[in-house]
């Protein structure tokens, strides 16, 4: 009942889930894995006739289909293989971000009592958490607007003045202006991100964000969890034996080579690397790990009743893989 409430509602008003990725670790190695969290927005259907940026939206997108429809080894499907690729290298945040329409939630202006509204209502934004995978998520949503939203009005100006650089390249025949379209994307795609982390502060701000448990989703992420990570054996906490007297001579400089020369540099250097390595094997051993199975998007769909044509699943899986990929390389991606 409580999960088909979650869907339903969203047809009158917005919806924003919270889906953790990665918990709360930490320091390994002097590096801190950061706290990942997909968001998933959830808006009203868009029952609006159809505009002219609507419709330059849908054009593109079916010309960008139709450069995937070329056969194996044309330029088109080369062209579209290698964009793809281009999209997946995004950090999801700004791809989640991209696809609120704050149009199609409640206007912020109603969240701002004057003396002639003041017996209206402020509208609430549920956020929606397992609350067995991570605490209250605004303060991390809250955090996280802070830093996206003057990146990306950065990035919107700063794709869109470079545009006009890229003139030049309309020169080259049949092939169509790349890297003009790559920078309007661009622009366009952080001016998306801009205005939705710039529409949800407001929201944040006022207080209008209310954080809500879920125990379909606590029910889901028990489910996939991932297999638990073996625990250290006592024998790996204990300091190593010290070095016997035959050890010792022989890595001592004075008796490392016949003429008492040092010991070889690359020698050195070749110790320096398997500690190396076995620090990283720990570090990924017994360090942080992802929340959550890659054969959990499907039931999280049909939990949330999302339609089949939904990105949804997509960028569930993008994100889920970014998140392994950051935390391998212990990069924090804003």
């Amino acid at each position: 009942m409580h999960a088909t409430r979650i869907a339903r509602s969203a047809t009158r008003s917005m919806r924003i889930i919270a889906l953790p990725l990665t918990p709360p670790c930490k320091p390994i190695s002097g590096k801190t894995a950061e706290h990942l969290t997909y968001y998933h927005f959830i808006t009203p259907p868009d029952n609006r006739k159809s505009t002219w940026s609507k419709w330059i939206v849908a054009k593109a997108s079916d010309l960008w289909a139709g450069l995937g429809k070329a056969p194996e080894g044309n330029w088109k499907r080369r062209a579209f293989l290698y964009g793809e690729r281009l999209v997946d290298r995004l950090d999801f945040e700004e791809l989640a971000l991209k696809s609120l329409d704050p149009s199609l939630g409640p206007r912020l202006s109603n969240i701002v009592h004057t003396s002639k509204e003041k017996e209206k209502a402020t509208p609430q934004i549920p956020l929606i958490y397992p609350p067995s995978a991570c605490t209250s998520p605004l303060p991390h949503i809250q955090s996280l607007l802070a830093k996206r939203t003057p990146r990306h009005k950065k990035g919107f100006w700063f794709w869109l003045a470079i545009s006009p650089l890229t003139a030049p390249f309309a020169l080259i025949p049949i092939i169509p202006n790349f890297p003009f379209f790559f920078c309007v994307w661009r622009s366009w795609s952080h001016y998306r991100a801009y205005k939705a982390s710039q529409y949800l502060e407001g929201f944040v701000k006022q207080g209008a964000i209310i954080p809500q448990t879920s125990p379909e989703l606590d029910a889901i992420y028990a489910k996939y969890a991932p297999a638990p990570l073996p625990s250290p054996s006592p024998d790996s906490e204990k300091p190593p034996p010290p070095p016997s007297e035959h050890a010792r001579a022989a890595s001592s400089p004075s008796e490392a080579g016949e003429a008492g020369e040092p010991a070889p540099e690359h020698a050195q250097q070749g110790q320096q690397g398997q500690q190396g390595q076995e620090e990283t094997a720990a570090a990924s051993a017994y360090g942080p790990r992802l929340l959550l199975r890659k054969e959990a998007v499907p039931e999280l769909q049909k939990l949330l009743e999302l339609p089949e044509d939904s990105t949804f699943a997509a960028d569930v899986y993008r994100a889920l893989e970014q998140a392994r990929l950051r935390l391998e390389g212990g990069q924090k991606a804003a």
